[in-house]
């Protein structure tokens, strides 16, 4: 009898403790179901930040002559590079750019995400050239929202900058392109 006494002092802690899992798995839905829901009608959208510029680097963003805007470092990163549907990863993008401070010079990022098969999933365009006014090292953030639905594999994101001149009518130039992947998990 009083081996048995223990393991009915503790019952209503393991009624409670089992009922809180099945609480758990239910807050995870309505959180899928929130994230969802308040990413639902948002655009990914880049914010383009300047990096503070190093001593001695001014000179090293001088355009060359003739020139109207070049790339010389363009590289993607996610973070995470793993992850679950129902959550946001962000494409971390480091840019060295030079461009001319031709308020008629248009630059516009273009990116695609890809399934793994190498289907289109979804193209954007964003003109950048408010946030990129003058030639340096700058950091770019896009939030990526992974829905519900999101099948696991691996996705690749490849990501575009392109010029152009306002009022003219020839295509735009692409000065600089990046690709990277990164993969969507289980959610169990």
């Amino acid at each position: 009898m009083q081996d048995r006494l223990p393991i009915q002092r503790f019952a209503p802690f393991a009624a409670v403790f089992v009922a809180l899992l099945g609480g758990c798995a239910g807050m995870s839905n309505f959180s899928c179901d929130m994230h969802e829901q308040s990413t639902r009608d948002a655009k990914p959208v880049t914010t383009y930040t300047l990096a503070e510029p190093r001593p001695n680097t001014a000179a090293s963003y001088a355009l060359p002559a003739g020139s109207t805007v070049l790339v010389s470092t363009y590289k993607l990163t996610f973070r995470p590079g793993f992850t679950k549907p129902c959550t946001t990863i962000t494409l971390h993008k480091d840019v060295v750019i030079q461009r001319s401070d031709d308020a008629q010079v248009v630059l516009n990022e273009i990116r695609e995400f890809y399934a793994e098969d190498g289907t289109l999933i979804a193209s954007a365009i964003q003109d950048v050239s408010a946030q990129v006014k003058k030639s340096g090292a700058y950091i770019a953030i896009t939030p990526l929202p992974i829905p519900k639905s999101a099948p696991p594999g691996k996705y690749k994101i490849v990501s575009k900058l392109l010029f152009e001149r306002r009022g003219v009518r020839r295509p735009a130039t692409l000065v600089a392109r990046v690709e990277g992947f990164f993969y969507i998990v289980p959610a169990n």
